[in-house]
């Protein structure tokens, strides 16, 4: 079974099976180096350096991929904290409308049980006064003249 291991950014094919027995057999002689087999795995000279060229190239835009993807990650970072500040805003300002619907809810409660205290002692003070000027001019007494304002007021 062959796997893929990566050393100094270049990836390298290595049967494990064979490099089992290589170091196997190395260890029992006693030499460790290299045998011929390998030699044969590695590319020219010249082809190594275009594939070196292409590794580098391949880094310099995997470096600018990561910076233009930070670049992104902060822009999208700061527009997030603008709008949660936003947010927090919004849900202040929702916050104070809602305190000031409840104020005038309480507002509008106290005004109708005062009106509902008012209203039928209003209607009392009218039947009333209406008793009393009916009383008077049966006496025959002449209405009393409309109480007029004073020019101060």
């Amino acid at each position: 079974m062959e796997a893929l291991f990566q050393s100094s950014s270049i990836l390298m094919k290595v049967n494990t099976l064979q490099g089992k027995k290589m170091v196997e057999s190395g260890l029992q002689s006693g030499d460790l180096s290299l045998s011929q087999s390998w030699s044969s795995c590695l590319p020219p000279p010249a082809d190594l350096e275009i594939v070196q060229q292409k590794v580098a190239t391949v880094q310099q835009e995997l470096e600018d991929f990561k910076k233009e993807a930070l670049k992104a990650i902060h822009y999208l970072e700061d527009a997030f904290c603008e709008m949660n500040g936003i947010l927090v805003q919004q849900e202040e300002q929702a916050a104070r409308v809602k305190q000031r619907l409840r104020e005038e809810e309480d507002r509008g409660i106290v005004r109708n049980k005062v009106l509902t205290f008012l209203l039928p002692r209003e209607k009392q003070l009218r039947e009333h006064c209406q008793r009393l000027e009916k009383m008077l001019l049966r006496r025959g007494w002449d209405a009393p003249a409309p109480i007029r304002k004073s020019q101060a007021d």
